[in-house]
């Protein structure tokens, strides 16, 4: 559980690599994610290469981080099935706290049509995959706070 609250969104990262052990275990903690259906609607672009980290960076301004993580991961999705939205979630989440576990940080970068379709002709994406968001992690280069977000005035009980 102490992941949940030490999982922050980090930006800026040290020029440490991840190892390749380690982005297994990420992968895998997201495969294990719950699906409806267990369709599992996911495939993974992971990009290590600077270069390539550097067009991520250019799809929006706030993707500046993926030019200097270690590795982003490009989240995609065959024809959506009807609970996608949910399962891909779920996989970024176990992705995030994966990854928090060994102390790396992370950032989920939301990406519009428009963008996903840049990405798709830059890395070769067949048209069958939406590129639905972007993931990046590396070696924190800053610390933040835990997380404490509980607010009881949110929480109704039988009735609102």
């Amino acid at each position: 559980m102490e992941e949940i609250y030490k999982r922050r969104s980090i930006r800026k990262y040290i020029d440490k690599e991840i190892s390749d052990e380690i982005l297994q275990k990420i992968l895998k903690a997201g495969m294990n994610a719950p699906s409806a259906k267990n369709t599992k609607p996911y495939e993974f672009l992971v990009i290590r290469n600077k270069q390539n980290l550097k067009k991520l960076a250019s799809v929006k301004p706030n993707a500046y981080m993926t030019k200097d993580s270690n590795v982003t991961i490009v989240m995609m999705s065959k024809e959506p099935t009807e609970f996608w939205k949910l399962d891909l979630g779920a996989t970024i989440q176990n992705m995030l706290l994966e990854a928090s576990s060994y102390d790396i940080g992370s950032c989920w970068i939301g990406i519009n049509h428009e963008q996903g379709e840049y990405i798709k002709k830059e890395f070769g994406i067949p048209d069958d995959l939406q590129v639905i968001s972007m993931v990046s992690f590396g070696y924190k280069g800053e610390e933040k706070e835990k997380n404490d977000y509980y607010e009881s005035a949110k929480i109704h009980y039988e009735k609102y």
